[in-house]
């Protein structure tokens, strides 16, 4: 029996398949239609739908239906084309907008709801005292725990203008908090620090494409031209992490940086309106000063249009890891019901006809990334400081001495005995690492136990492994830098805001910055 509870998504498909086969039966096209293999397909579809819908003998659900026929579309084309839900494109649309509405708050998951990393100064969760380090573990009586981070999050979200309700617990003092928070429309933060480094070089980071990163971009380096005090030598522009957003953000980015008439980037594409070329229009800003871009990783998209155009005309110096390697560019096409299909229209390429990726790999999802002009190693990526982090033992610690920390920070960085105090700490919580070599020493160490190998081969297993526990317990020395910086990193946001706890701890601190001035200041003489 066909359902009576028919969905609009069903009367839908079946109007547009009713008409489709109208036309098709009409006549003058059916030859014409039946002979292109590709409209033939979409024929068959029609009428399997309308079979199912006349024949089959139970109820359908078309809305999971048709979910799944557009996830089995999709599995066919790159990762990057997909379907975007309406909570999913109204980020995009918050791209293309470069603002959103919410509370002001940079958040993680947590265990109990969603901590607090960093409170938008002057944001509505600022005016009414929330802090970073604080756990968000309600949110208009839905409790958080059992929730994703995007679930957590959306309800942070909503209408302009509209009150959330807010329950924090902040371990610091063991309290817990009601507030009422206004949501309110802000813009996205592209740049959360531009300032200069101990050794005169202008540092930027930026960490987005969002709508209008490029012009506040060219507001960052035109008051820090400008400076009075400081004479800059060279640029640091930082986009590790930098995922991309909009390409003609991208464009306007590197346009900042180069001379009228150079190749910036192209587009191909299989429909020929999506060739396209970008030159430059500009004057080079910063007027030819020694330029370094910090990439890793996470740099991928635009971040990559930039990085790579600087890099393959000589204008910059890459330094950091090997990007993502993302060379295609996605269009969007919005849905009736508020979601859209998101599709790979074209892949980009740099000077020199270098593409990210080549024809061939668009749909086996390979692409290779840019490799900088000089590779470091960053700290943060080792497994120690990862558990580390994960542990979120750092920002508890950080956030109980806080001022004691900023008080102990000098010129040359946290005292010690600090990290001392942080390894007691961390014991004390409960803190235990094994590196992936210990685990895997283990392992073998238990297999040969397990098959009773001669002596000489156990204790050699035994050994491996107390060599490795060994070097575990070691890792707190290892990483005092580390865990230093980000002591005092935490504490200065908490204390004061995200830039200054740049200034204090990581433009004079972070070793991809510090070896990124050194090269710029060879480069200068």
């Amino acid at each position: 029996m066909v359902s009576s509870g028919i969905s609009n998504r069903r009367y839908l498909l079946l109007a547009v398949l009713f008409i489709f086969l109208t036309v098709l039966i009409s006549g003058a096209m059916a030859v014409y239609v039946l002979s292109d293999s590709d409209i033939h397909e979409t024929h068959m579809l029609a009428l399997a739908a309308i079979q199912i819908d006349r024949a089959y003998g139970e109820d359908v659900d078309w809305d999971r239906l048709l979910d799944a026929g557009m996830e089995g579309m999709f599995e066919q084309l790159d990762r990057f084309s997909g379907y975007l839900d309406p909570g999913r494109f109204e980020r995009v649309h918050e791209e293309f907008a470069g603002a959103y509405v919410g509370i002001g708050v940079n958040v993680i998951k947590h265990d109990d709801g969603l901590m607090v990393m960093s409170v938008r100064e002057n944001g509505p969760a600022a005016e009414v005292g929330l802090l970073s380090g604080d756990i968000i573990i309600e949110v208009d009586s839905i409790k958080l725990s059992g929730l994703g981070a995007e679930a957590a999050t959306d309800l942070l979200r909503g209408e302009e203008g509209t009150e959330v309700g807010v329950i924090t617990y902040r371990p610091v003092s063991e309290d817990t908090l009601y507030m009422q928070i206004t949501r309110s429309r802000m813009d996205l933060i592209h740049i959360p620090f531009a300032g200069f480094t101990p050794d005169s070089a202008i540092y930027v980071r930026l960490l987005g494409f969002d709508a209008g990163a490029a012009r506040d971009l060219e507001k960052a380096l035109d008051s820090l031209l400008g400076s009075e005090d400081i004479d800059a030598t060279s640029i640091i522009l930082d986009l590790r992490g930098n995922p991309g957003g909009l390409f003609t953000e991208a464009y306007h980015t590197a346009n900042l940086f180069l001379e009228e008439g150079q190749f910036i980037v192209g587009t191909k594409g299989r429909l020929r309106w999506n060739d396209q070329s970008f030159h430059s229009t500009g004057n080079d800003l910063p007027g030819g000063l020694p330029l370094a871009v910090i990439v890793d990783g996470g740099s991928a998209s635009s971040a990559e249009i930039v990085a790579g155009a600087l890099k393959q005309l000589a204008r910059a110096t890459l330094i950091g890891d090997t990007t993502f390697g993302k060379g295609l560019v996605q269009g969007f096409a919005p849905l009736t019901e508020g979601g859209a299909l998101s599709l790979t229209i074209s892949r980009y390429y740099l000077h020199g006809n270098v593409f990210l990726n080549e024809f061939d790999t668009v749909l086996n999802d390979v692409g290779h990334g840019l490799v900088p002009d000089h590779i470091i190693k960053f700290t943060e990526y080792d497994p120690f400081p990862r558990a580390v982090e994960y542990s979120l033992l750092l920002n508890r610690f950080a956030n109980q001495h806080q001022d004691e920390i900023i008080a102990s920070s000098g010129e040359f960085g946290l005292d010690d005995n600090w990290v001392d105090r942080f390894e007691d700490f961390a014991h004390q919580e409960g803190f235990e690492y094994q590196s992936p070599v210990t685990h895997s020493a283990e392992r073998l160490l238990e297999i040969a136990r397990m098959r009773q190998v001669p002596s000489v081969v156990l204790e050699a297993a035994e050994r491996i492994a107390e060599k490795a526990r060994l070097d575990d317990t070691r890792q707190f020395s290892q990483y005092t830098r580390y865990i230093a910086m980000r002591l005092k990193q935490i504490a200065f946001a908490r204390k004061y805001d995200v830039y200054t706890a740049y200034a204090k701890a990581i433009v004079p601190e972070r070793p991809d910055i510090q070896l990124a001035g050194q090269i710029l200041t060879e480069k200068s003489r």
